[in-house]
């Protein structure tokens, strides 16, 4: 790999003809590609070598066509900095890095009003006209990438989406009194946002289906329940929907007051039929507010990694390699697995 010197950027064209390992995706299968042709860097880009990454059950969704995406799988990394065609950040070049997987025009009205995460022109890395980083090396901008301090390992530093897309979600939430909430859903996704959850002023507790999940639970101190165990008394002021199930959002309705909060923080592409078929009446009649919510900040999500404030290792169901291809795809579908961890 092209590096560029201290002193001036990457020119476009250098990382021209650099041939890469990626699992890619061409709208019916995904296949490992061994002699993929990494495109050159945009100004403001840098090429990131990957260094481990994540399956994330939003790959397997895409698999089944969510967002009617082509191009190279995989959005939650660790990498380090080997090139940039930016002059600005140097201090970022041969860094390890996490970042925002959302890359903005910063022009549209969007981008001005403070709503860049929604800009009208964005790619979205491994989601939405950019490919990912489930390949040895890949692309994003540099104002996008977050340096991960010494203290933090790989293991940890690869579920900072993950664990912004929880922070996220408390950071979306009003938290007045000491609210009852309950966190639906004992995924990867779920068990990170019960536990920034609990460090709200709040009663919090996560519903799930797998005792083996759980159990994760007790050993941090949070209040669980399995789903067959739960009344369905609308007596919850938040609910939080985590369970990337059809019946996720039909559920939180029903566990949720009237005029409570239901934020709904998962997307399949099997929920838009049971969505539109689902008895969603309580929704008016009980007054709720309903909130979509999406990725978060991945530089507060590495701090609160660094002072060991979430668990994530026992989130590591097993380990493959990228040479695995479409099988680790495979290992991450099945029932009782929550991230798979890949090392280039």
């Amino acid at each position: 790999m092209n590096q560029a010197a201290d002193s001036t950027p990457l020119q476009p064209g250098a990382a021209v003809g650099t041939t890469i390992r990626a699992l890619r995706f061409d709208g019916a299968t995904a296949r490992l590609e061994p002699n993929h042709v990494l495109p050159e860097p945009a100004p403001g880009e840098a090429v990131i070598r990957t260094t481990k990454a994540a399956v994330s059950a939003t790959d397997l969704e895409v698999c089944k066509g969510l967002f009617a995406f082509t191009g190279t799988l995989g959005h939650e990394f660790v990498g380090v900095v080997e090139s940039m065609n930016d002059d600005t950040q140097r201090e970022l070049m041969g860094k390890r890095v996490v970042g925002s997987i959302d890359a903005v025009c910063g022009e549209c009205d969007m981008c001005h009003g403070g709503l860049s995460g929604h800009c009208r022109q964005r790619t979205v890395l491994g989601l939405q006209g950019r490919d990912g980083c489930l390949a040895d090396s890949f692309l994003l901008p540099v104002n996008n990438l977050a340096a991960v301090p010494d203290s933090v390992d790989d293991d940890h530093a690869v579920f900072a989406h993950s664990l912004a897309a929880a922070i996220q979600a408390a950071r979306q939430l009003t938290i007045e009194g000491r609210p009852y909430i309950t966190v639906l859903g004992d995924g990867p996704l779920g068990l990170l946002t019960v536990q920034v959850m609990a460090k709200l002023n709040a009663s919090v507790r996560l519903v799930g289906r797998y005792s083996e999940k759980l159990a994760l639970c007790e050993k941090w101190g949070v209040k669980h329940r399995h789903i067959d165990d739960i009344g369905r008394r609308a007596d919850q002021d938040i609910v939080v929907d985590c369970t990337g199930s059809p019946t996720g959002l039909e559920l939180a309705t029903q566990l949720v007051r009237p005029r409570g909060t239901i934020l709904v923080k998962t997307l399949l592409s099997t929920q838009a039929d049971a969505i539109s078929a689902a008895n969603l009446s309580p929704v008016v009649v009980n007054e709720l507010t309903v909130l979509g919510s999406r990725f978060g900040p991945v530089a507060q999500a590495i701090s609160m990694l660094a002072q060991g404030e979430v668990d994530v290792v026992s989130l590591i169901s097993k380990r493959m390699s990228l040479a695995d291809g479409p099988a680790l795809l495979t290992a991450a579908s099945q029932p009782g697995v929550l991230k798979v961890l890949v090392d280039p």
